[in-house]
């Protein structure tokens, strides 16, 4: 278990530090000198139990154990200095920021501070044993447990169901309470230490799909075109869909759910019947697979817009398509990718390489599953397919890439390069003009002039 220590006072923290050792020789200690290096172990070295932070000073150190807990949580804090500073400085919010938070008077060389010390660290600890620590680690069968896309948690400010973070092959521990806030950056320290799972009991996942499915269901019905938050809807609700997929295959329950979306993203755009507004809306801190999902569909709409087709189904198949197109790969990252020598690519084991490569035939074998929607197989199987053949994974002439392959590749195309992205006109030129070059033959060539008129903000 670990203890964060602020202090500029280099002498007296190694001191403390001695104390805090004697107190508990199974503790970590981590000294702190400035506020870069308190931020950087709190995001890198954590989770700790407690913040020790020292006032003597002319750091702002409320502002800072603001930020930590922001970043990292609600935890026990103790406020290090003499009485007339403390009062001075630690304002009310950050001292009521924890029920377990108190002051530690000034100077450590006083004869009863080390049992002060001793007893303030004693009930943070008990705090953080009972609360998120040592009595959260377990010994578990992985086969009760499902993994979950981190990426997926930044969607929600808390979770109905305990999350688990692997350490070892049968030992978890428990980091995320069910139903208990948390923050972007408790998920942040986590992908930073290039975690790509939580786990959740099998149980709990199934319930939690089948009530998420529902409430999106019930808020798509509801919501309309002018809705604030009907872009992060359309997140949530792409973002179950997929862990529905890839944990339960196709069920009816998947039917159902993929059908709302797809009414919900025609009928959006419908509304719209331009881009513009729903580029300059676009949640664009997300990135990742339901985004790229997403921003497809949209795309895909407004060429097929342009191009006069008025079939609905037409305009349903391209969004399904979008849904389903990069379900199966290994990393989120890989969405941004669009050929096998993208930067998004490189770096990754070649076992997740080999897996990309064939990510378009395996999303595919997905499609065929829905009925509704014919021929929707081959277009997501060639989606990463160009006119000159040097695309992947089959490399077909031109002639066998259709209307509709055409507008569905164009999209994903601009969908990956802008997926997170901050968008301007000059960045969308920068992205759509080289098309014209890269995507020269057959149906490509009028689909990308579309394009270019199409993705745009002003």
């Amino acid at each position: 278990m670990k203890i964060l220590l602020y202090s500029e006072q280099v002498d007296e923290a190694e001191v403390i530090k001695n104390m805090i050792l004697a107190i508990n020789s199974k503790l970590e200690v981590l000294i702190a000198a400035n506020v870069n290096q308190a931020m950087n172990y709190a995001n890198v070295d954590g989770p700790f139990a407690l913040y020790l932070l020292d006032f003597d000073t002319q750091t702002d150190i409320n502002a800072l154990g603001l930020n930590l807990v922001e970043m990292t949580g609600k935890r026990p804090l103790i406020f290090l200095g003499r009485e007339a500073i403390l009062k001075d400085l630690v304002s009310d919010e950050l001292f009521h920021s924890h029920q377990k938070n108190n002051k530690l008077l000034k100077p450590t060389t006083r004869a009863d501070f080390p049992t002060d010390l001793k007893q303030q660290i004693d009930t943070a600890i008990e705090w953080a044993r009972k609360e998120e620590f040592d009595e959260s680690i377990k010994e578990v069968d992985p086969n009760d447990y499902l993994p979950m896309k981190i990426k997926s948690f930044f969607l929600y400010e808390s979770f109905p169901y305990d999350l688990y973070l692997a350490i070892t092959t049968k030992s978890y521990i428990k980091i995320i309470s069910a139903d208990k806030t948390y923050t972007h950056a408790t998920l942040t320290k986590y992908s930073r230490k290039n975690v790509k799972y939580l786990y959740i009991k099998k149980d709990d996942q199934i319930k939690y799909l089948e009530e998420e499915s529902k409430k999106c269901l019930k808020a798509m019905k509801l919501a309309k075109p002018e809705d604030k938050g009907i872009y992060l809807l359309l997140l949530r609700a792409v973002t179950i869909l997929h862990q529905f997929i890839l944990a339960l295959g196709v069920t009816d329950s998947v039917l159902v759910l993929t059908n709302v979306i797809a009414e919900t993203i025609v009928n959006q755009y419908k509304s719209q019947i331009s881009l513009k507004p729903i580029l300059k809306s676009y949640p664009t801190f997300y990135q990742g697979v339901a985004s790229k999902s997403l921003l497809t569909a949209f795309i895909a709409q407004a060429i097929a817009w342009k191009v006069g087709w008025e079939s609905n189904t037409t305009k349903m198949k391209l969004v399904v398509c979008a849904l389903l197109q990069d379900i199966t790969l290994p990393e989120e990252s890989m969405a941004k990718a669009n050929s096998l020598k993208s930067e998004f690519i490189k770096g990754h084991d070649a076992r997740d390489i080999e897996e990309y490569k064939v990510h378009p035939l395996k999303a595919a074998e997905f499609a065929k599953q829905f009925t509704n929607f014919p021929d929707i197989d081959y277009i997501i199987e060639a989606h990463h397919e160009l006119p000159n053949r040097k695309g992947f994974p089959n490399r077909p002439s031109s002639s066998r890439l259709t209307q509709i392959c055409a507008v569905f590749n164009v999209a994903q195309h601009i969908a990956a390069e802008l997926d997170g992205e901050k968008l301007s006109d000059i960045f969308l030129q920068k992205v759509t003009r080289p098309m014209i070059k890269t995507h020269s033959g057959g149906h490509f060539r009028d689909i990308v002039k579309i394009a270019i008129s199409e993705v745009r903000l002003k």
